[in-house]
């Protein structure tokens, strides 16, 4: 009896002991000890993190996400590229806008310098206080415009910018980094002294080289010689030429009021010959026009030299013309331009502005412009029958070629090249071309409204095809256009035919030029238009 109560007891305590043992175990399967508790607490503290935000983005962290970190003026990078005015949209920054600026600077000037070569010699001449009638009638036989480097190296038109405003960064980073006005007042007084040039015309010469006497029979009050005019009266120069304008015009005038016949004769020198015919057919109406001698009326040639400084030259370049850069501070940080600080700007210079801060400053707008020889040479295939008019187009479409950028949309806003600013800087077009230009129905436009003072009444391709009368293919002549219509549009100005059957055109062309060219094609299109006789 008392065998079975001790069974009894132990099978009751072993089962006590087993209910003990399960409820450890599950109590220690619940248990986290400090160790597990470090490993496992920033996974939990990061997903709860994580899901607050997204539940309740505060607005305050919002916000501080979206402001920009403060302006931090460097020596390595151009300031004013990361500021933009009071008011200004994020789109175009202060760098943009003084890069817009000096663009301009660029354009007039060049402006000025072609726009010579445009005018006649005795306008030229006025403008360097020469005898003005020693020229009268005649025309530019040669014209000579080159462009030169501090050094004195002959360079192809460029632009200094870039190098002007990397000099400015470097000079405004020790004075006041934020100040646009008084960066741009900076560089606009550096980039006139940068820029300078010459001009002089030659003394009147024959066909032989020498003009022994005046073509009218009469000698020179005075005789002709070179003069040079500097940059700083140019303005004095262009104020004479406008002073000119009207006697110029009446003279103009008068030549289509006078004989068709020698209005289609070829060089300078016309209202002469066209006066000892009117004089000849007075005295001796009998004797023709064919009869009279063949006399040269003088040839007389322009000479044009244009400087652009860079940093090529320390000596001479925009290190050394910098007035303000080089003044003596008692106080400050700036210490002049040390060769500390020439480092900085030149290697500023040197860096690719349009990856760096989306400023596309292209060197010059000018690509591969023909030479006056190269013009001639192409004036010497015209036909000889053909007009005046004609010639004075396609002398004038020639010498555009390179100097107007194309421009999708672009059309002129006057005749000749001072008020149209070809190849400053502008909102991007279609294809992102930055430069102002001309698209290919606009420069047509121009180019009558500057040779001829004919303005066409349209100015779109597609107006084009009303414009003037229709011809055949076969009786193009040099100064008719050829037009087609249609998604890839296009008008061009016949110049001669090839042996090979094709055309060779001049045209604003947006293929890899962007500029005027001249090409070879078969343009077998739909519209061919006659706009003058």
């Amino acid at each position: 009896m008392k065998l079975k109560r001790t069974v009894r007891v132990q099978i009751l305590a072993a089962m006590l002991m087993a209910l003990l043992g399960a409820c450890l175990c599950a109590y220690s399967q619940s248990y986290l000890s400090s160790y597990d508790k470090l490993k496992i607490m920033p996974a939990v503290k990061t997903i709860s993190s994580a899901e607050a935000k997204a539940e309740e983005l505060p607005e305050e962290t919002a916000e501080a996400e979206e402001t920009p970190a403060p302006f931090v003026p460097s020596l390595t990078a151009f300031n004013l590229a990361f500021l933009y005015g009071e008011g200004d949209s994020q789109e175009k920054s202060l760098g943009a806008e003084a890069a817009e600026a000096l663009s301009l600077k660029d354009s007039d000037w060049l402006a000025s310098i072609y726009q010579l070569a445009n005018e006649s010699p005795e306008r030229v001449a006025l403008s360097l206080g020469m005898p003005a009638g020693s020229f009268k009638g005649l025309s530019f036989n040669k014209i000579d415009i080159t462009f030169y480097d501090e050094k004195g190296k002959q360079i192809s038109p460029q632009s200094n910018i870039q190098e002007i405003m990397a000099m400015a960064n470097t000079y405004f980073y020790y004075t006041a980094p934020e100040d646009y006005d008084a960066f741009l007042s900076y560089a606009d007084k550096l980039w006139e002294s940068s820029h300078s040039f010459q001009y002089s015309i030659s003394d009147v010469y024959g066909c032989g080289g020498s003009l022994e006497e005046d073509p009218a029979g009469a000698q020179p009050e005075q005789p002709a010689t070179p003069a040079q005019a500097e940059k700083t009266e140019v303005p004095e120069a262009s104020a004479a030429l406008e002073s000119s304008a009207d006697n110029a015009d009446a003279a103009g005038e008068a030549q289509k009021d006078e004989g068709t016949e020698a209005a289609k004769e070829i060089g300078p020198g016309i209202a002469l010959r066209e006066a000892a015919a009117a004089e000849s057919e007075t005295e001796a109406p009998a004797e023709t026009e064919a009869s009279l001698p063949s006399v040269c009326p003088g040839h007389v040639d322009l000479h044009v030299k244009a400087v652009i400084a860079g940093l090529s030259d320390p000596k001479k370049g925009l290190f050394a013309l910098d007035a303000i850069g080089n003044e003596t501070k008692e106080t400050g940080s700036w210490q002049g331009w040390t060769e500390e600080n020439k480092t900085y700007a030149s290697n500023l210079a040197k860096q690719d502005w349009s990856e760096l801060y989306g400023l596309t400053l292209s060197p010059s707008f000018i690509t591969s412009p023909l030479s006056y020889d190269e013009i001639d040479s192409y004036m010497s295939r015209l036909p000889e029958n053909i007009s005046e008019d004609r010639r004075k187009l396609i002398y004038y479409a020639l010498s555009s070629v390179g100097r107007v950028p194309y421009y999708w949309g672009g059309k002129p806003a006057s005749a000749g090249y001072e008020k149209n600013h070809f190849g400053s800087l502008v909102s991007p077009d279609e294809k992102g071309r930055s430069m102002k230009g001309l698209d290919c129905s606009g420069w047509i436009s121009w180019v009558y409204w500057s040779a001829l003072n004919k303005r066409l009444s349209c100015e779109s391709t597609g107006g084009l095809v009303s414009c003037g009368s229709a011809t055949q293919r076969d009786g193009l002549q040099p100064g008719d256009i050829i037009i087609k219509t249609g998604e890839e549009a296009h008008v061009v100005m016949f110049l001669c035919w090839e042996s090979s059957g094709n055309m060779t055109v001049i045209h604003e062309s947006s293929a890899l030029a962007n500029n005027v060219t001249i090409s070879t094609m078969d343009a077998n299109w739909p519209y061919y238009r006659k706009l003058i006789d």
